[in-house]
């Protein structure tokens, strides 16, 4: 994971947390403190999206899940409501890209193409060898199923901790499962893009587009 992607990992899930928990601090209750937490994350989402001069369907995801779980929390007079917020997004994109796996067409590999949407001679080559390439297609496909499968589980493990640890436990608790997750999801893509460019020649269709998602991840990053 290179080093601005790390970051805005970090800023994304230890923000909320850190607003929460400060909160606490200052003798606030544990709704107000969620609530707070979810608005310093929404901050954080506007922030990017005016840095880089866009509203992406991410970032109306976020919003719409936090005010929906807003009135639920209000609603049921539970805040561990406003603790699923994470579990949902994750939920989704797990889905997602299971799902897209199921229709021949990898999430995955159409997030690399808008990332690089401004190399059109790029985008050629990899629509090219998507058509040509068998090999080309499978590593964006297995990929996108680890991830899926991965974030899946990430949703579920904490849904099911949210309802058996305490608030402030689980305030803590779910940044770090966040991270983690992700980490783990990391270090294995970077260990089956080794693989793959081991049992295929750089030059071959495997071995490019290991090489694609590995440069796609670098520019990537916020």
């Amino acid at each position: 994971m290179n080093k601005r992607l790390l970051t805005g990992l970090l800023w994304d899930a230890g923000l909320p947390a850190v607003a929460y928990f400060v909160c606490r601090a200052f003798g606030l209750d544990a709704w107000l403190s969620l609530a707070a937490g979810g608005l310093i994350a929404l901050v954080r989402v506007g922030y990017v999206a005016a840095r880089h001069r866009r509203v992406d369907g991410l970032a109306v995801l976020v919003l719409a899940v936090f005010a929906v779980l807003l009135v639920a929390s209000l609603i049921t007079g539970d805040p561990r409501v406003l603790l699923a917020k994470e579990s949902i997004l994750s939920g989704f994109l797990g889905l997602v890209l299971l799902g897209s796996c199921i229709v021949r067409r990898p999430v995955l590999f159409l997030m690399l193409r808008r990332i690089n949407a401004d190399d059109p001679v790029t985008l050629r080559k990899w629509d090219a060898l998507w058509q040509s390439q068998p090999a080309f297609r499978r590593v964006f496909t297995v990929m996108s199923l680890v991830w899926g499968a991965g974030l899946l589980a990430e949703a579920l493990i904490r849904v099911g901790l949210i309802f058996v640890l305490p608030i402030d436990v689980m305030a803590a608790v779910s940044p770090l499962l966040q991270v983690g997750t992700l980490g783990l999801l990391v270090v294995w893509s970077l260990w089956y893009r080794a693989r793959r460019m081991r049992a295929a020649p750089t030059t071959g269709a495997e071995g490019r587009a290991g090489e694609s998602a590995e440069s796609s991840s670098r520019s990537g990053g916020r």
